[in-house]
């Protein structure tokens, strides 16, 4: 069949042969007439412009079939692949990243001022998050409280899940569109989310209460505190977690 650019090529040769050929024929004039005959010479001349006519629209066609049957090809393969999309070929944007959240609730508050309000509260669970992680790794730094380190982790977990839950209110901006309001949001829903992770910060707060408590007893025993009652909020914890997520 060959490609669209050789046809192309193709047509436009045989256009150029046929009128080459034609005029070549048509400029010898005398001799040609003189050689053939005036009948056989204009039949001569002609029949070059003919077959040199029928070639080139033979060929024209068949570049204008070619052309067709490539677009046709292309928007099939275009309806193809929107069909065929599988979910591990989507761009991935991970809503277990702080970084990522914050970046996703800004751009619905900036699409929706209606929706300005909850997106600082939701920004303000990250915050609340931040500064408790923050208190938590000084506090282990300054006493040297390695052995802590596993609510160090804790606190990473409860990120992470606030930043799932979270999803919740970010899938429900998304269906509302840009220019939406609270109004056409599930408002029960939304506030058992944000309740959820306000029971997780209030928790981690916890841990970070009982982790100084703890500390102080470990350096003034020399390592023979109770830890029975750190271990259990870090148990508490882990249940609200494994009850209860909104992603």
């Amino acid at each position: 069949m060959g490609s669209i650019k050789g046809k192309a090529i193709r047509t436009v040769v045989l256009a150029g042969l046929t009128f080459a050929v034609t005029g070549g024929l048509i400029a010898m004039g005398q001799p040609l007439i003189v050689a053939l005959g005036v009948r056989m010479a204009s039949f001569v001349t002609g029949a070059a412009g003919v077959a040199g006519g029928i070639f080139t629209l033979w060929s024209a066609g068949d570049l204008a079939v070619g052309a067709k049957k490539q677009l046709a090809i292309a928007a099939e393969e275009r309806k193809t692949q929107k069909l065929d999309v599988k979910s591990d070929e989507l761009p991935v944007e991970d809503m277990t990243s702080p970084e990522a959240t914050r970046a996703r609730l800004l751009r619905i508050r900036e699409g929706s001022p209606g929706l300005m309000n909850l997106m600082d509260r939701c920004t303000a669970q990250l915050d609340r998050m931040d500064e408790l992680q923050r208190r938590q790794g000084e506090l282990l730094s300054l006493n040297k409280a390695a052995y802590l380190k596993d609510t160090v982790g804790t606190l990473d977990t409860v990120e992470r899940e606030i930043c799932l839950n979270l999803r919740g209110v970010v899938n429900q901006c998304i269906v509302a569109g840009d220019g939406a309001d609270e109004s056409r949001l599930d408002v029960e829903k939304v506030d058992s989310i944000l309740a959820q992770n306000q029971k997780l910060l209030d928790q981690s707060r916890e841990l970070l209460v009982v982790s100084a408590d703890w500390i102080d007893k470990y350096n003034s025993q020399e390592g023979g505190a109770d830890r029975s009652l750190l271990d259990n909020w870090i148990k508490v914890i882990q249940n609200t977690i494994n009850g209860g997520g909104f992603a």
